[in-house]
C-alpha cells in the first residue's frame, strides 16, 4: 500500500536546499556580484534573464534590512537611549519595503511589455539595488568610526548637507537608477522610455516605503 510523502519532510528539504543555496551565494557569488554592479553597471542585462534568482533576491533584501537596522543602532552610541530601537527597526523595514516595491513596479511594467515575466525573477531588480545601499551604509559607518566629530545621524539623514555622505548618497541613487534601467532594457523596452521610468520607480519605491512605515 502506497503512503503519501510527509509534507513536513518535503518542506524541510526545500528549506535546507534554499539554505545551502543562500550560503553558496554569500560565499561564492556575493563578491563577484558587487564587483559587477560597481565595475560593470552597464553590463547587467543578463542578470535579469536568469531562470531562478529567488534565493539571491531574498538574501540581498534581508541582508539590507538587517544591516540597516543593526549598524546604525550600534554606532549612534549614547543616542540610543533617546531614539530607541524601534526607530532603527523602522529604517531596516523601510529599506526592505522599498526594495520590494522597486521589484514590484519593475515587474508590472515589464509584465505589460513581456507577458512571460515572473515576479520571483523581477524581485532581483530591487535586490540588486540593495548593493549600492549596503556600500553607502558601510561608507557612512567608516566615516563615523575614523573621523572624530562626524555626526552619524546627521550624515545619514541630511541628504543635502553637502557632506561626504551626500556624495555617496547621490552616487548610490544614480546607481540604483542604472540597475532599474538595465532591468527594463532586458526585455527590450525602448531606451528613452526606460530612461524616464527608472528614476520614477526608485523614488516611488522609497516614497511608498516611508509612507507605509509611518502609517504602521
Amino acid at each position: 500500500m502506497e503512503t503519501n510523502a510527509n509534507p513536513n519532510k518535503e518542506h524541510f528539504a526545500d528549506f535546507k536546499e534554499s539554505g545551502e543555496a543562500a550560503k553558496k551565494f554569500l560565499a561564492e557569488g556575493f563578491g563577484p556580484l558587487i564587483k559587477k554592479v560597481f565595475c560593470q553597471p552597464l553590463e547587467l542585462n543578463q542578470e535579469f534573464k536568469q531562470s531562478d534568482a529567488q534565493v539571491k533576491s531574498i538574501v540581498l533584501i534581508l541582508l539590507a534590512g538587517i544591516l540597516y537596522t543593526l549598524l546604525p543602532y550600534l554606532l549612534v552610541g549614547s543616542a540610543r537611549r533617546f531614539v530607541g530601537f524601534r526607530f532603527f527597526l523602522q529604517i531596516g523595514i523601510a529599506v526592505m519595503i522599498a526594495l520590494i516595491f522597486i521589484g514590484l513596479l519593475t515587474w508590472c511594467i515589464k509584465k505589460i511589455h513581456h507577458k512571460q515575466t515572473e515576479f520571483q525573477n523581477e524581485l532581483l531588480t530591487g535586490a540588486l539595488c540593495a548593493l549600492p545601499l549596503l556600500v553607502l551604509l558601510v561608507l557612512i559607518c567608516l566615516l563615523n568610526l575614523f573621523f572624530s566629530g562626524y555626526n552619524f545621524m546627521g550624515g545619514f539623514g541630511s541628504f543635502f548637507s553637502g557632506s561626504w555622505s551626500t556624495i555617496f548618497s547621490v552616487y548610490a541613487f544614480f546607481l540604483m537608477i542604472t540597475i532599474v534601467f538595465q532591468s527594463l532594457r532586458s526585455v527590450y523596452i525602448k531606451a528613452n522610455t526606460a530612461w524616464y521610468l527608472s528614476p520614477a520607480i526608485v523614488m516611488l519605491g522609497f516614497y511608498m516605503a516611508v509612507k507605509i512605515v509611518q502609517w504602521v
